[in-house]
């Protein structure tokens, strides 16, 4: 067993529908990118210990369902992708630790929308949850659903979000997709006592989220003139402007701005909002 993985995309397996899908997302996009894909099927034995005796047969027989899963995973991936090269393992631990560790050296980690653990009135697991807010590689949660949108869709606030802007053109360059690259942002409102701003005033404020956009997306974009971008401004709320926009993408993605410490999921109320509501997969890159 070894759970660290090569380079490569990374996936999570448990058996549900949503991880199946997750697996399936993952090995189109190994090709895509031309890398590898290994699986992790993690199971949590530390619980099944009823004596020295019938613990580890328990145990045994626990470990051998997994392996028997992850074969069959395995097999159905290898006959839908003869030419991709697939490894995997089963690792007894607990399943957002086994990814994350599996993920380190990774280009990319795939997790689901909801595995057995969750319950149905979660539209994201736990362990998807945790993935996507400690990993060090960026993470899609996959929806379940074909890749039937126009472009990708990628969120910009400022220079710091070169990096998922590069992330967002690779992707619609192995799709051969345009990129729309939204920059939000809301009018500063006048304080108690004061004045409304003046027209001139928000015209200005305009020109100026003009060219932050323009700063963080032009250089980015010389990279891959192949790829069409369109860059735009919208005043509202971020959250609700992406999840809306994702309707028409085929994938969406943001950036994970605030490094998470071990415990706790520091996501930020805009990427914790797309995650559960958008209508696409949504890549979260670190920045």
């Amino acid at each position: 067993m070894n759970s660290r993985a090569p380079a490569g995309v990374v996936a999570g397996v448990d058996g549900s529908a949503p991880a199946e899908a997750a697996a399936e997302w993952a090995a189109q996009e190994a090709e895509r990118r031309g890398c590898a894909l290994h699986l992790v099927h993690a199971v949590n034995t530390g619980t099944v210990t009823l004596s020295p005796r019938t613990g580890a047969a328990v145990t045994d027989l626990i470990l051998r369902d997994a392996q028997d899963l992850l074969a069959d995973c395995l097999g159905k991936l290898s006959a839908a992708h003869p030419e991709l090269r697939l490894t995997g393992d089963v690792v007894p631990r607990d399943a957002a630790e086994a990814l994350l560790t599996a993920a380190e050296h990774a280009e990319l980690a795939v997790v689901g929308t909801r595995g057995h653990g969750g319950f149905a009135s979660l539209l994201l697991g736990s362990v998807s949850l945790r993935v996507t807010a400690h990993s060090r590689c960026p993470v899609v949660v996959a929806r379940g659903v074909p890749e039937t949108g126009s472009r990708i869709l990628v969120a910009v606030r400022d220079e710091r979000d070169a990096a998922t802007l590069r992330f967002a053109l690779r992707a619609a360059a192995d799709r051969q997709l345009p990129v729309e690259a939204l920059h939000t942002w809301s009018p500063l409102v006048a304080e108690a006592g004061q004045a409304a701003p003046m027209p001139d005033e928000a015209t200005e404020e305009a020109r100026l989220h003009e060219q932050l956009l323009r700063h963080t997306v032009d250089p980015v974009a010389e990279d891959y003139p192949e790829v069409h971008l369109d860059a735009r401004q919208l005043t509202g709320a971020s959250a609700a402007t992406l999840v809306e926009a994702s309707r028409q993408a085929a994938l969406l993605v943001v950036s994970r701005r605030e490094p998470a410490p071990r415990f706790g999921l520091r996501l930020g109320t805009e990427v914790h909002a797309v995650l559960h509501h958008a209508h696409c997969p949504v890549a979260v890159v670190p920045v």
